[in-house]
């Protein structure tokens, strides 16, 4: 699934591209082109499911990965307006099992990966050979806190998943909310957004695709679903149209305060020499993202706030 704000590619470009990589099983999904609040293409190609032979629809769910960490960060945004957190608070102030953490990390730090923590999905048994079990929280916070110091917290940057978990924890605690109920309060019903939500491994979600891989020049089923399941802050599903409105509430923001919505684009960290990081967003000179992959999805999101 991609969502892009980009009008330099006409209509009859785009078609030829993606029609071109589902032709050579390369793409599998949804996307949609806005300008302006205006869609310019939206498309759906390949299948939800090939093995029951279910097309995509526009209004097909995938999951979107690491895209949630744009959501974490508006909802981290919104409670520090509201004066339940301050962003450069320790995370132990809001949470007492944080409290091993290198005592010069705040939150500023864990929603702008510049806290130093190791990313825990470089741990890949987590994800890949302790299939089906369910991580407890109290035993995933333990874990969270004893990673790895891979340099000071701001003193460089280090894309860090770790960070955005911990985060989650610390919202549940200060809110009393779940994520799922948290992330629909602040941001999902506020911005109509009633086809996206808390996506789990092994969970019956009606019109959610299923993960596709490619295996010899084949797309097949991924095993996506076979994933651990985090008693944890997760990830979100959801469709292009969901995402064009979280899009458009970039430039016109019912959420936050101008000056707020700010802090979101500010560059915090250096990633590469053009490219830098603020809060859950990727920011280059002429556009701002964030992408997100697990086994059987890919997904990303570009803006183009000069165009």
């Amino acid at each position: 699934m991609r969502v892009w704000r980009d009008a330099m590619m006409s209509k009859k470009e785009l078609e030829f591209v993606f029609e071109q990589l589902e032709k050579d099983h390369i793409f599998s999904g949804t996307i949609l082109v806005s300008q302006g609040g205006e869609v310019l293409f939206e498309k759906a190609y390949g299948f939800a499911s090939r093995q029951l032979n279910v097309p995509n629809v526009l209004e097909t769910k995938f999951h979107i990965a690491s895209v949630t960490k744009m959501f974490i960060a508006m909802a981290a945004l919104m409670l520090s307006e509201q004066g339940l957190i301050e962003l450069h608070e320790k995370p132990a102030a809001y949470l007492p099992e944080l409290a091993a953490l290198d005592k010069d990390i705040t939150l500023h730090h864990l929603l702008s990966h510049t806290s130093g923590l190791q990313d825990i999905y470089e741990v890949q048994n987590l994800r890949f050979e302790m299939n089906k079990l369910k991580i407890e929280q109290g035993d995933l916070l333990s874990y969270l806190v004893k990673q790895p110091q891979l340099f000071r917290p701001g003193e460089g940057w280090g894309y860090s998943s770790t960070g955005f978990i911990l985060m989650g924890y610390l919202m549940e605690k200060v809110t009393g909310l779940s994520f799922a109920e948290l992330m629909k309060r602040s941001v999902l019903t506020p911005l109509s957004m009633t086809n996206t939500g808390l996506d789990l491994p092994r969970r019956i979600n009606a019109g959610r695709a299923y993960g596709h891989a490619v295996e010899n020049g084949q797309l097949v089923n991924a095993d996506n679903d076979e994933l651990s399941e985090f008693e944890a802050p997760g990830e979100l599903y959801s469709t292009v149209q969901d995402l064009k409105k979280w899009c458009d509430a970039m430039f016109d923001c019912p959420l936050v305060s101008p000056q707020t919505l700010t802090l979101m684009f500010t560059p915090y960290g250096q990633v590469a020499p053009s490219l830098h990081y603020g809060y859950g967003w990727f920011l280059a000179p002429r556009f701002r993202m964030h992408g997100g992959g697990t086994p059987g999805f890919l997904s990303q999101m570009r803006q183009y706030p000069e165009q």
